[in-house]
């Protein structure tokens, strides 16, 4: 056993992260059962509650979500079930987000970023969406899914909706080691990427 399999791995992740997203890592934790990572059959979205996202890597360009939280569809005004992922992203920021997305993939690790949501009267929403990584069922380790929350920083307006273009640009991007490293890509780095592979 590692460091990051024992109780004390909850104290290993970063401050910052909101008491939900600590939640979203709790529950990931023991869905793991001293395995390497948790796979896909142990996901329990309800377990996740309604400010959950899932997301499926089919392709380079295709990152379906699969599951996402009532809670989110109602500040939103809209559901993303089904969407691409890098379809809700600006153009110029494509091919980082599908490249920032296939690394967590490739080696594992948590991840936290943040969204400026806004609403038509220009006030702002913070929400922190924070994930982690599941295997494919089939014992080959290969990683596909990545679950995770995204939560209202502030209490939402009960009756006011979102600009939906605010999902476009995530800021402050964080890889989170859950025991096998990070990728060596840096997330805050400058708009202008290459493309993903």
């Amino acid at each position: 056993m590692d460091e990051f399999s024992g109780a004390d791995f909850l104290t290993r992740l970063p401050g910052p992260l909101s008491a939900a997203g600590r939640q979203l890592f709790a529950t990931w934790h023991g869905w793991r059962r001293g395995r390497r990572l948790p796979e896909r059959r142990d996901l329990d979205v309800a377990a996740l509650g309604d400010f959950h996202i899932v997301m499926e890597l089919r392709h380079r360009d295709d990152i379906r979500i699969t599951s996402i939280g009532a809670g989110v569809g109602r500040y939103l005004g809209f559901d993303l079930t089904g969407l691409n992922y890098l379809d809700i992203t600006n153009p110029e920021n494509r091919a980082l987000r599908a490249r920032l997305f296939i690394e967590q993939v490739l080696q594992p690790c948590g991840s936290i970023v943040y969204y400026p949501l806004r609403y038509a009267d220009g006030g702002v929403l913070p929400v922190e969406c924070a994930g982690a990584p599941f295997c494919d069922d089939d014992g080959s380790g290969m990683v596909s899914l990545m679950a995770g929350c995204c939560t209202p920083l502030v209490p939402p307006r009960p009756d006011d909706v979102i600009d939906p273009d605010s999902w476009l640009v995530g800021e402050g991007m964080r890889f989170i080691d859950l025991g096998f490293g990070i990728p060596p890509a840096d997330p805050s780095t400058p708009r202008h990427m290459l493309p993903a592979f």
